[in-house]
């Protein structure tokens, strides 16, 4: 029992992390954003370029969360407990729950 709930506080603990992560790199993505928009806007040129940058910075964004957070189910906690039995089956080791 206290193994299991041992695993579940750890599981508990990665995901908070990540999830911590997430936000961070979220906030600095809108920081940076803004930033861009208001330099863009603050420039002389007749062109607005700042969606560009937001752009580029928010499709890593969004790939952050899909491997931190394992949105959709990809690369979420269960992708992990099937990764790490299948490595312990290679390995020779007990595997499975």
């Amino acid at each position: 029992m206290s193994e299991l709930s041992n695993e579940s506080l750890d599981e508990a603990r990665r995901h908070v992390r990540r999830k911590r992560v997430f936000i961070i790199v979220f906030g600095v993505w809108i920081a940076l954003s803004i930033m861009w928009f208001f330099i863009d806007m603050t420039d002389d040129s007749s062109s607005t370029w700042f969606y560009w940058p937001m752009l580029g910075t928010g499709i890593a964004v969004a790939i952050t969360g899909i491997v931190l957070l394992g949105i959709g189910g990809l690369f979420g906690a269960d992708w992990e407990r099937r990764e790490i039995d299948k490595y312990l089956r290679r390995r020779g080791g007990v595997g499975g729950r």
